[in-house]
């Protein structure tokens, strides 16, 4: 009987091993999926777009950020190359902060409100080249409408994306009478060392999307 009642254990016992490492194997098809079905999911309160300017002949940075925009055409994808393919913004013009409320105020009243229909700029990826690293992004405002190369920076480890480029606001956008007027109001602020006043119509620009993995 201690024979028998030994065996009945012994085989209890494997039965109870073999049903663990059954149900251990079932769990690893589950994770793997979803793994594999993870997706980038645009996050616009943490993404940001950046803009910097030029004064004086030495060419001193003056920096700025909207605070304000839309972007629209990013797709939840496993990829984030992927997922901005066909990004678009809205950009208001209103939102323009730069640290300096006198220079807002000249940047709103005497350069955008002097455009045509530029109370938002609108921005849009037109072509992602195929190694990743650049793109092609076409810019409305002022009535005009310019395509402009960009770097484009992808970093899936960190669920960001840097897409940074430049724009000329006479050769790209023709905002003579615009620039003229911001210029003139800015004139002795944009004053150097050597007494010249001057205004930059190149303008660098930089937006930063962030993404969250779910």
């Amino acid at each position: 009987m201690k024979t028998l009642s030994s065996l009945v254990l012994v085989l209890v016992l494997l039965a109870s091993c073999q049903n663990n490492h059954t149900k251990t194997n079932d769990k690893k098809p589950e994770t793997t999926e979803k793994l594999q079905s993870a997706q980038w999911i645009l996050n616009e309160d943490n993404s940001s777009i950046h803009w910097t300017g030029y004064k004086t002949t030495g060419k001193i940075p003056v920096k700025g950020v909207f605070k304000t925009f839309k972007i629209k055409g990013v797709k939840p994808a496993a990829d984030l190359k992927t997922a901005i393919q066909s990004a678009q913004a809205e950009i208001n013009i209103y939102s323009i902060f730069s640290n300096n409320e006198d220079r807002d105020k000249k940047l709103i009243g005497k350069l955008f409100e002097n455009m045509t229909d530029t109370q938002k700029i609108f921005a849009r990826i037109d072509k992602i080249q195929p190694n990743g690293q650049s793109a092609m992004m076409t810019i409305n405002m002022n009535t005009h409408e310019k395509t402009v190369p960009v770097q484009l920076q992808i970093d899936e480890n960190a669920g960001k994306v840097t897409l940074s480029g430049k724009i000329d606001l006479l050769k790209d956008f023709e905002a003579n009478n615009a620039f003229e007027q911001f210029h003139k109001a800015c004139f002795n602020k944009h004053k150097g060392e050597d007494g010249v006043s001057k205004t930059w119509s190149e303008v660098e620009f930089s937006a930063e999307l962030i993404f969250n993995h779910k």
